[in-house]
C-alpha cells in the first residue's frame, strides 16, 4: 500500500512541479544571448527580425528561438536551412519538424557547447560541420561557401523521414498542430488545457500501468520459475523485482511521452533529467536485487555440493552487489550522454593509483580470496599460525577471526595468514597419543611380556583407535623405572573426543595391569649410609 501512495505522490509531485516551472522559465530569457557585434557576425533581417548564420551558434539560435511560442517566426527559423530544391514552405516545415525531432530525442540546444567559431572544424572528420547531438549523426550543420553555417543537404533530406518514424500516423498531425501557438491558445496558469488534461491522463494511465506491470511481472516470473522447476524461488524473487520492474516500464512511458506534450524547452529538459535519474535509480535498485538472486541460488548449490564452498557466500554476495551496482551507475551515466568508456580509462588508471595507496587493503582481500580458494583451513578448524593457536569463527574479506582458548579474539590479517606456515590441527585425520608407562625394577621380563600383550589387545578393542599403525615396546631403562613406549593413534573429529578416547584408554590400562599384577613406578632413590665404627 506504501508503494502505491509513493507511486501517486510521485507523479502528482511531477505534474504539478512541471506545471510550476513551467510558469517561473517564461519570465526568465531563454536563449538569447547572442553577441552583440552585428557587425562581425553579418546580422541580416527577414520581416524586421534579425538573425545570423555566421556560426553554427547562431544558426542553431536562428532556427531554435525563432520557433519559441512566444517568439513564432517559421520564415526566420527557415533561413537555416538551405534552398536546395526546397521551397520555402518546405524549409519551414523543416524547420519546424526537426526542432519537434530534438524534443522527441531529448536533445536541448545548450549555448555553451556551440561554438562561436566562423571556421569551425570537427576533430573526427576534420571537416567545416558541426554534428548537433550524438544521437542524431545524420543532422549536422555544415559550412557554406559563402561563409554561412546552414543544415546540410544530406541532413534535410532525412529529417521528414526521421520525424515520421519518430511521430507515427496521426501522431505527426497532431503534434504539428499542437506545436503551433495559435491553437489551443486557451490556457489555465500559464499552461495550455491539452497540456493539463494530457498530463492529467498520463498520471492516471500510469497509476493504472503501475498495477498492470505488478501483474505481468508476476506472472511472467512464475511461468518463468516453474518451466525450470524452481518455484521455491518464486515469492523471494518477485517480490524483489515486481516493483522496481514496474517503475521502470513506467519511466519509459513517461520518457516518450514527456515530449508530446509540448511543454517549454527547459521544462521538458528538466522533466527527461528527472525521469532518466528516477529510471537509473530503479535500475540499480532491480540489479542489486538480481545480485541478491544470484548469491541465493549459488548458496542453495553450495548446500547440495561441495564445489562450492558456503564460506565463500559473504565475499560472493558483496562483490557481486558491487558489480552489479557499478553496471547500474554506469548505465546510468550513459543515459545522461556521460561517455563511459572515457570514464572506465580513468577508473582503471584511478584503480591503479588507489592500488599502490590502499596495497594491504587490497594484498588482504585477495589473501582471502586466496584462503577460499586454497582451503588451508575453515570456520571450526583448530590451527596454529605463528604460534596463535585456536578455533577459526570467521574468514573476512581483511581478516581471519581466531577464538584462542584463553576465550581471547584473535585477528590475524589474510595477507599475513597466505604467507606463513599454518598448522591446521583440523585436518588431521588421526590424533597422535604418545607416553610412557613406568614399571617398577623388581617386575620380571615374563610380566613386562604379558603386560605389552594386554596392551596390545587393549588397542585392538579400542573403538577408536587405529588398528593398522601403533607401537607397544619396552623402550628404555630410565633411571627410576623400565619404561614401555605407547605411541597409537586416535580417530577423533575434535579435541573434546580425544580426552575421552584417551581416557578410556588408560583407564582399560590400569585395570588390567591391577589384574596382572603390574605395578606402576615412579620416581625413586635408594640412600646408603655408611657409618664408621
Amino acid at each position: 500500500m506504501l508503494n502505491k501512495i509513493h507511486l501517486f505522490i510521485l507523479l502528482l509531485f511531477w505534474g504539478i512541479t512541471s506545471v510550476m516551472a513551467d510558469n517561473v522559465v517564461t519570465t526568465v530569457q531563454e536563449l538569447s544571448s547572442y553577441p552583440t557585434d552585428h557587425d562581425f557576425y553579418n546580422f541580416a533581417k527577414v520581416d524586421s527580425i534579425e538573425y545570423s548564420l555566421s556560426t553554427p551558434y547562431h544558426t542553431l539560435h536562428t532556427h531554435i528561438d525563432n520557433l519559441d511560442e512566444d517568439n513564432y517566426h517559421p520564415g526566420v527559423a527557415a533561413m537555416a536551412f538551405p534552398k536546395y530544391n526546397l521551397t520555402f514552405k518546405q524549409r519551414k516545415q523543416l524547420a519546424i519538424e526537426l526542432k519537434l525531432i530534438f524534443f522527441q530525442k531529448g536533445i536541448f540546444i545548450d549555448n555553451e557547447d556551440i561554438p562561436l567559431t566562423k571556421n569551425y572544424i570537427d576533430k573526427k572528420s576534420n571537416t567545416n560541420r558541426y554534428f548537433v547531438s550524438k544521437n542524431l549523426p545524420n543532422i549536422y550543420l555544415e559550412k557554406q561557401e559563402n561563409g554561412e553555417w546552414m543544415y546540410s543537404i544530406y541532413s534535410t533530406q532525412r529529417i521528414h523521414t526521421l520525424f515520421r518514424e519518430l511521430y507515427p500516423s496521426l501522431t505527426s498531425n497532431l503534434v504539428l498542430f499542437a506545436s503551433k501557438p495559435k491553437q489551443s491558445s486557451s490556457k489555465f496558469l500559464g499552461v495550455k488545457l491539452w497540456q493539463w488534461a494530457s498530463l492529467a491522463v498520463l498520471i492516471i494511465s500510469s497509476y493504472l500501468f503501475y498495477y498492470f506491470g505488478v501483474w505481468l511481472t508476476n506472472k511472467f516470473l512464475k511461468d518463468f520459475l516453474a518451466k525450470i522447476n524452481q518455484e521455491n524461488l518464486g515469492k523471494l524473487i518477485v517480490l524483489k523485482l515486481r516493483n522496481p520492474i514496474a517503475m521502470i516500464m513506467i519511466m519509459v512511458i513517461w520518457y516518450y511521452m514527456v515530449p508530446f506534450i509540448l511543454l517549454s524547452e527547459q521544462v521538458t529538459y528538466v522533466a527527461m533529467n528527472i525521469i532518466k535519474l528516477i529510471s537509473s535509480f530503479y535500475v540499480i535498485i532491480l540489479l542489486f536485487y538480481i545480485a541478491d538472486i544470484f548469491v541465493v541460488r549459488i548458496q542453495y548449490f553450495s548446500h547440495k555440493s561441495s564445489k562450492v564452498d558456503k564460506n565463500l557466500i559473504p565475499v560472493i554476495r558483496v562483490c557481486f552487489r558491487i558489480t552489479f551496482i557499478v553496471i547500474g551507475i554506469l548505465f546510468g551515466l550513459s543515459v545522461f550522454g556521460i561517455d563511459v568508456s572515457r570514464l572506465i580509462t580513468g577508473i582503471s588508471f584511478g584503480g591503479v593509483a588507489l592500488a599502490f595507496a590502499a596495497q594491504d587493503t587490497v594484498k588482504n582481500f585477495f589473501g582471502s580470496l586466496m584462503i577460499f580458494a586454497d582451503k588451508p583451513f575453515v570456520v571450526g578448524d583448530w590451527v596454529n599460525i605463528k604460534g596463535q593457536e585456536g578455533i577459526v569463527e570467521e574468514i573476512g574479506f581483511r581478516t581471519t577471526r581466531i577464538r584462542t582458548f584463553q576465550d581471547s579474539l584473535l585477528n590475524i590479517p589474510n595477507g599475513t595468514v597466505v604467507n606463513t606456515d599454518v598448522d591446521n590441527f583440523g585436518k588431521r585425520e588421526y590424533r597422535r597419543y604418545k607416553t610412557y608407562l613406568s614399571l617398577p625394577y623388581n617386575t620380571t621380563p615374563d610380566k613386562i611380556e604379558e603386560f605389552i600383550k594386554v596392551v596390545k589387545d587393549i588397542i585392538k578393542q579400542h573403538p577408536r583407535t587405529r588398528k593398522d599403525f601403533y607401537e607397544v615396546h619396552m623402550n628404555e631403562f630410565s633411571a627410576s623405572s623400565l619404561d614401555v613406549l605407547l605411541y597409537v593413534f586416535f580417530s577423533v573429529k575434535d579435541w573434546s573426543e580425544e580426552l575421552n578416547a584417551r581416557e578410556k584408554l588408560i583407564l582399560s590400562i590400569l585395570r588390567k595391569a591391577k589384574e596382572i599384577g603390574v605395578d606402576f613406578a615412579f620416581p625413586t632413590q635408594t640412600l646408603y649410609m655408611k657409618r664408621d665404627d
